[in-house]
């Protein structure tokens, strides 16, 4: 959270949570004073203030940020999707990303993930369908003019075991960006 609140504009600024989930993050952000509307493409997960949507097709008045915290690696059309968020933002309006760079994992973490030697190969294969890191950057610095870019630990904050911290530091990336001029 803190990176949200360091680089989102100030409450009451309307905010797209694209890719919400259980729509946790969302609920955390009205609590804190935030307009937000939370899409997610998984019908089951849709529930008072989290809408089924795919954010390639939504459409919605202008938002001052477009938020992807863990979703943006599992969109369809990666391209589609950033210029769908592009076309989503108030003019001054911001993208930010807190994502998955998968393909950064080496042998140690995914050994260390599975609890087992030469998990490297299964490693590779569960995340082969996913968008890379990379994948990811390109597309947006297509669209966008990129303020922020670092990569940070990323297993260890999910599954709640601080010892991953730092084997592990390199496989999670925080991203703001501005729509570039056009």
């Amino acid at each position: 959270m803190d990176f949200l609140a360091t680089h989102l504009p100030p409450a009451p600024a309307r905010v797209l949570d694209a890719g919400c989930g259980d729509g946790r993050l969302a609920d955390e952000l009205r609590g804190r004073g935030y307009d937000v509307t939370a899409i997610d493409i998984d019908p089951t997960l849709a529930r008072p203030g989290v809408l089924t949507a795919d954010v390639c097709d939504f459409r919605g008045d202008p938002y001052d940020a477009v938020l992807f915290v863990l979703s943006l690696h599992h969109v369809h059309d990666l391209a589609r999707a950033v210029v769908a968020a592009a076309g989503l933002l108030a003019p001054g309006g911001r993208l930010l990303v807190d994502e998955f760079a998968h393909e950064r994992a080496g042998t140690a973490i995914a050994d260390r993930f599975y609890d087992a030697p030469g998990s490297l190969p299964r490693w590779r294969a569960e995340h082969r369908e996913l968008h890379t890191g990379t994948a990811m950057v390109d597309a947006i610095a297509e669209r966008f003019g990129i303020t922020l870019l670092e990569s940070v630990p990323y297993l260890y904050r999910y599954l709640e075991d601080e010892s991953l911290r730092e084997a592990e530091s390199v496989l999670g990336l925080r991203l703001a960006a501005v729509p570039a001029p056009a």
